[in-house]
């Protein structure tokens, strides 16, 4: 990946946004990229990369996977779940948790890769019918897709996270006669046992015998105005710094200077990078 600065690359007549993608291994303990991303038309799994600043057209696709660190090779997963997702893009079909779960199921992985998972966040964007900026965000997991509307200085979450916090917050609510509203979810931490995620695509061992079904993805579908902002990133992200430490966006802010201020933000945590981190930011016109 190759940077570029950001006049580099000028609104086309047809552009309806800018982005831009960063990623880095950090100071995984297993000395390993598991982090995988699809940017646009291409995928990339790379120790430490950032994109050039691209002017985007209708329609696109961003997304990150995370490779589950209690595997060795779930690096091999988060590309399996990626390289997936290109193979549904070119071919024009819609992208959901199944048919990437097929395609996964269809190869033949070695044994000692059996078990491998990953995580995955995608936004797939569209015309509405009246030119409007459509949306449409799916998930799996614990990475996340962000949203900053124009003018404003705080980042929303707007995915939940798919681990056992949520579940048993959920099922405290229940038990009280109430449902969960989204504020109690995702609540800041870096990894422990309760942040264990309960849904992930994973690797089998043999064609033969694949895996008994695809996982429960969340998909919602938003309209983004002119001005706002969206991040898709994984957890070493996340984690690491919360989203109220992230710097606003603006029409003048250099997203590579952006990306750049977030890796310095995660190696300066308390965490110190511990874990791999890739995020994608897109901002509209």
């Amino acid at each position: 990946m190759n940077t570029s600065p950001n006049e580099s690359y000028p609104k086309s007549i047809n552009s309806i946004a800018k982005a831009c993608a960063i990623t880095f291994q950090g100071n995984a303990s297993n000395q390993r990229q598991q982090d995988t991303f699809f940017f646009l038309d291409n995928w990339y799994q790379e120790t430490l990369g950032i994109t050039e600043i691209i002017a985007i057209e209708m329609p696109f696709c961003f997304a990150v996977s995370d490779g589950v660190a209690s595997s060795n090779y779930s690096q091999h997963c988060s590309k399996a779940v990626v390289k997936a997702i290109e193979s549904l893009w070119n071919d024009k079909q819609t992208i959901t948790s199944n048919r990437i779960h097929h395609l996964i199921s269809q190869t033949k992985h070695s044994h000692k890769r059996y078990g491998a998972a990953a995580t995955l966040a995608m936004i797939t964007g569209t015309f509405n019918s009246d030119k409007t900026v459509s949306i449409k965000i799916m998930h799996v997991g614990d990475s996340r897709v962000y949203r900053l509307p124009k003018g404003e200085t705080q980042w929303q979450c707007l995915t939940r996270d798919d681990n056992l916090l949520n579940e048993l917050i959920d099922q405290q609510a229940s038990e009280q006669g109430r449902q969960a509203t989204f504020a109690d979810y995702n609540r800041d931490g870096m990894a422990g046992s309760l942040y264990s995620i309960t849904e992930c695509f994973a690797l089998t061992a043999d064609n033969d015998f694949p895996s008994s079904e695809a996982p429960d993805s969340t998909v919602q579908i938003i309209t983004i105005q002119s001005g706002d902002c969206l991040v898709v990133c994984t957890d070493g992200i996340h984690d690491l710094v919360p989203s109220k430490d992230w710097q606003p966006v603006n029409a003048k802010t250099d997203l590579q200077d952006w990306l750049k201020t977030l890796k310095t933000q995660v190696y300066q945590s308390d965490g110190h990078a511990y874990d791999n981190g890739t995020a994608i930011v897109v901002r509209f016109y």
